[in-house]
Order: C-alpha cells, then structure tokens, then sequence
C-alpha cells in the first residue's frame, strides 16, 4: 500500500493531532494532505464515473463507534454481535458488494479514533460478552500496510477474555500473522470463491489459490480460522464451479483445523440493491431478478437452497463434523 494508490488524501482538521493520524501520513508517505472541515464534505460527494480514482480521508467518528449485527450477517451462536464502522469503504472492486449502493464513491475513509471505538467496546464487556465484527465495511487485512487496525483489534481481542473479534477478508497477505498478539478471541474470516467468481465478480481480488495460502498461514500462527462460502453468487457453471473450489480447498487446507465453515448466498438490502441497479445497469449479478422479502433481496428459495445445499453436503463429506453455519 501507498500513496501512489490514492489521487488526493484528505485530513479532518479536529483528527490532524491524532496518533493514528500521524502514523497513517508517515506510512504512505504522506507530509502535505489536504485538510477538510468534514469528511463527508469530500465522501459523500457522487462522482460521475464510479471507476475514477480513489482518495483517502483520515477523519474522527462523529456517530457511534459500534452498531449492533444486521439481520442478514451471521451472528454465530454470539447474542451480543456488533459491527464497528472504524473504515468505511475497500480498497477491493467486488461487483456485488453491498458498499456500492451504501457510499456514493471508491473514496476511503479512515477513521483514527479507534480508541474511542475500544472504550465504547469495553463499556458493553462489563455488560456480557461481545462478539464483533471488526471488518464490516472494509478489508482491514488488505490495509494493514497503512492503518495497522488489525494488530490492534487482535491486541484487543488478546487483553480482554469477553470480547472476541471477527476479522472477515479476502486478502492474501501471508506475513501478518506471526506479528499479531494470537488468542482463541481474534477469528480469521477468509471468503473463499470460485476462481470463476473471482474473475468474473471480485476485480482486484487475490485468486483463490493465494487466499487459501492466507488461510493456511493464519492456521499455522495459531489463529482460529473461519472459512466463508459466501456470498455464493448465481451464474450459468456455478455448480461445477463450486464444486472444484471445495475440491481445492479440501486437498488445500487441513479442515479439521479450521474452526467453522459459513455458508450463503447473495443477499442484501432493499435500498442498497436500488442504488446499485442505478449505478449499474449492466450488471449481470446485480440486475439479476431477485425476490424481496423483509426488506432484503435474495435468490429465489429454490435457487438459493439448491445453491447452499450443494456446498454444505460437500463440505461435510470432505470433513464430516465440521461446524457449518447457514445465514438463515
């Protein structure tokens, strides 16, 4: 990562004295930004052509620092699930992903309060145990480089016995995981796709043989590791196409020692699909004839279980025992 990757980088002026502030402009290089009142002043600005170059804006949470768990993301067996908001936007291009009908643009906003985010964490622990998503709206491993956020979720994680986080990624970085703080309490989410799907739907994303990779190192460094079918994505060969992947990943990646498996298909709000058939009229994936219920978009009931099904009956007989978790 680094500056060359961002056309202009942005500091709020009331987070320009921020530790982490400070730290992200010496890692990318960075010694004159562009300071901004506010960073929605520059994030929520819509760009003509969603495809134009991306910015950075360091900025403070003006809101809360945790928000509780979406109907559509899995809790697994956790009560007390929340999502943390502490990057909006990714440096990857997933054409299905739901931060396109969310943010108007590619701009990436760092907050660089995270301080805050952990005292408010720390307030719900003397409550109950916390499970939380740490990467919701992001891929915190894909900028490790730059924000350091993973280190200090999983620092997080190791010095408090009733908060486990989540990190969920399709990252193939390798090298970050002896250098983490490794506790039962920080889980390695790895989306795994078809190399078909990750061609066709995910650009910019590693392929499939360079995640498993990751996989196999976070495994190695003594992380507990979460395999994540999903979002299974409908296309013309995607049953022969699901069906290498767990193929590969079965020979690939020892699963006796992966903690849990995750499997669904494509979901996603009402609002947030509306947005997107705006944005992208040619999207064969996001103008494909979905059905509302409750307010969220998904396939057909007999697409989408035939879809599960497939790869949840595979799994268990590559692993049988395995712990699998279906969205619904």
């Amino acid at each position: 990562m680094s500056h060359a990757l961002f056309e202009n980088i942005y500091v709020e002026k009331n987070a320009a004295s921020d530790a982490e502030t400070v730290r992200i402009l010496e890692r990318i290089g960075c010694d004159e930004p562009q300071y901004i009142a506010h960073y929605k002043d520059v994030f929520n600005l819509r760009k003509e052509n969603s495809s134009s170059g991306r910015s950075l804006i360091l900025a403070r949470n003006p809101g809360k620092h945790l928000y509780e768990g979406a109907p559509v993301c899995q809790s697994f067996g956790n009560e007390h699930f929340y999502y943390s908001p502490g990057v909006m936007n990714c440096i990857y291009d997933c054409e299905y992903c739901f931060l396109k009908g969310m943010y108007p643009g590619r701009d990436i906003c760092i907050f660089t309060d995270i301080r805050e985010t952990f005292k408010e964490l720390e307030e719900l622990e003397k409550q109950f145990p916390v499970y939380v998503c740490a990467s919701y709206n992001t891929d915190l491993n894909a900028l490790e480089s730059i924000t350091g956020y993973v280190e200090e979720w999983c620092r997080e994680a190791y010095e408090h016995e009733k908060i486990s986080v989540e990190i969920r990624t399709k990252c193939s970085r390798t090298d970050i995981f002896d250098k983490l703080p490794v506790s039962d309490r920080a889980i390695f989410a790895f989306t795994l796709s078809p190399e078909e799907v990750i061609s066709r739907f995910e650009k910019g994303t590693p392929g499939l043989d360079e995640r498993i990779s990751a996989v196999n190192a976070a495994v190695k460094a003594g992380f507990p590791v979460r395999l994540c079918f999903d979002p299974m994505i409908y296309f013309r060969n995607r049953q022969t196409a699901y069906t290498e992947m767990i193929r590969k990943v079965a020979s690939s990646i020892d699963l006796t020692k992966v903690r849990d498996i995750s499997v669904g298909s494509f979901r996603i709000s009402d609002q947030y699909l509306k947005n997107m058939r705006k944005k992208f009229p040619e999207s064969e994936v996001i103008q494909y004839p979905y059905i509302c219920e409750d307010g969220y978009y998904q396939y057909p009931e007999k697409v989408r279980t035939q879809m599960e099904d497939q790869v949840k009956q595979q799994i268990s007989e590559k692993c049988p025992g395995i712990r699998i978790y279906d969205w619904r």
